[in-house]
Parts: structure tokens; C-alpha cells; sequence
């Protein structure tokens, strides 16, 4: 950071170029609070019963001190503006103080709801933390689901196009289908087989019918006929179904995307 040495004998040669470079350095100092946001709570402000505590506040990387009073939807800056007599005996407005507080003037005003405060933590710790929760996207390995289209994928981003088609499964080193990470497998229709059913038969009556072959009417017999008959038999049916069957569809109900990945690189 620029410095002015002021130890130095011999009388120090103050002007106003001196005291505009000092301005300057308070303002490169000041431009930190950037890193806040653009609007940010640095200090009290603290809500109670209705009203607002005094305070330090960031409107758009300047800082300011914070009137409190009755908490209000809406805050301003204002401005107050004094005058110096200079050794010339002119009158100059040189010194101006602005302060945030609540109110609306209908031309600029903050909503103040949308203040940030940062928490006990600290700005640093809370980088470090989240750095690690995005630490599986710092190497190849991690993704993440992206609902949105192709050409809106965010910058530093590819789709991971060898998982098109291809739902996730957790790795198991007990179950042989599951067994490596990155294991390919499943299939999105089958073709069933007798294979693949239980052994079974379909059974159905024959209609009874006397010792010549003639069915009798309802399949019934009468007390008076001593015709010779055979009992209804059970027999299995006709067969059924396709020589080229139609594969069977194994796929739930789905909605389309895709997995993202970072690009190895972009954001180091």
C-alpha cells in the first residue's frame, strides 16, 4: 500500500498534493469492502422490538455509518455538505459527510431486506468451507444434474457425454453386477423367454360328449339317457403369442437431462 514517511527531521513539506494522496490511499483501503457485496452489514444494526440499532453498513463498495431508528422497508444515503474559509477569505464547501438511514426520498433508496450480514465466522472461514463442500468438483469425478438446455450450460462447464442414456448405480463389491466404479450395464428393453417364467399350464374343460363324438346340448346329462359317456377332461389350450416377439419396455416414467462436469482447468 502507498505510504508517506513522517519521521523524517527537517520539517515535512504538508500541502494539499499531501493530503490528496492520503485520500487516495484511504480509498484504495476502502475499495475492500467490494468483498462484501454490494449492499452488506460490516457492523450493529441489530433488530429489536421494531427498531434498528446504529451501525455500519456497504452501499455499492462505499462505507458508511448507519443512523438507526425505526426500521423501515427502504434506506438512503444522505449528504451534508460544509464549508471552509480559506485563507483567501473565501467561503469553499470542502467537507462532506453522508450518512445511511432509513427513509425514501423517491429518487434512490435501498431495499433493506436486502442487506447481508456476515456471520461470527468470518469471511475466510466460510470461503474455506465452502471450498471444501466443492472439493469433489476440484478433479475429475465429480457432476452435478443440469435440467437446462445445451447452449445454456455455465461457463466453465461440459456435459459429461459418456453418461447419456445412463442411469447412476451405487457401487456394491458383494454384488457381481455392481462391483467396479464406472462399470457399464442394464439394458432399456428385454425380450422375454419361457426362461423367465415359472413353470405353469393353463388348464380348461372339454365339453362332455357320448361314446360317437356327438357334444350333448349344455355339456349336461340326463337321468334317462343310458348312453355310454366320457367325463369332461381337463387339457391344456392352443399356444399362444409370437414367434418374433416384441421386446418389453424396462424404462420408468422420466423427465430428460444431463450431468455436468467442470472443465479441468477453468476455474484454477
Amino acid at each position: 500500500m502507498n505510504r508517506y514517511d513522517f519521521t523524517q527531521p527537517g520539517g515535512f513539506p504538508f500541502d494539499q498534493g499531501v493530503l490528496q494522496f492520503m485520500q487516495d490511499c484511504i480509498n484504495t483501503a476502502a475499495s475492500a469492502a467490494n468483498l462484501s457485496g454490494p449492499m452488506s452489514i460490516l457492523s450493529g444494526c441489530v433488530a429489536s422490538g421494531g427498531s434498528v440499532s446504529n451501525g455500519v453498513v456497504v452501499i455499492n463498495g462505499e462505507i458508511l455509518p448507519f443512523t438507526g431508528g425505526v426500521a423501515q422497508a427502504k434506506v438512503i444515503i444522505m449528504e451534508e455538505a460544509t464549508s471552509l474559509t480559506f485563507e483567501d477569505n473565501v467561503s469553499r464547501t470542502v467537507k462532506y459527510v453522508r450518512t445511511a438511514k432509513f427513509g425514501d426520498n423517491g429518487v434512490s433508496s435501498y431495499l433493506w431486506a436486502n442487506f447481508k450480514r456476515n456471520t461470527a465466522e468470518g469471511v475466510l472461514a466460510r470461503l474455506d468451507r465452502l471450498e471444501g463442500l466443492l472439493r469433489p468438483f476440484a478433479g475429475p469425478g465429480g457432476m452435478v444434474w443440469w435440467k437446462g438446455s445445451i447452449e445454456n450450460i455455465p461457463a466453465g462447464w461440459q456435459e459429461v457425454v459418456d453418461w447419456r442414456g445412463k442411469l447412476p448405480m451405487h457401487w456394491d463389491p458383494a454384488d457381481a453386477d455392481f462391483d467396479t466404479v464406472g462399470k457399464i450395464g442394464g439394458a432399456k428393453d428385454v425380450t422375454m423367454t419361457l426362461d423367465n417364467l415359472i413353470k405353469h399350464t393353463h388348464p380348461t374343460n372339454r365339453p362332455r360328449t357320448d361314446h360317437i363324438g356327438d357334444q350333448y346340448e349344455g355339456n349336461s346329462l340326463k337321468s334317462d339317457d343310458d348312453r355310454g359317456l366320457y367325463s369332461g377332461d381337463v387339457i391344456a389350450t392352443g399356444p399362444a403369442g409370437s414367434e418374433t416377439p416384441t421386446p418389453m419396455k424396462t424404462i420408468n416414467p422420466y423427465v430428460t437431462g444431463m450431468w455436468i462436469e467442470p472443465i479441468l482447468g477453468f476455474f484454477d
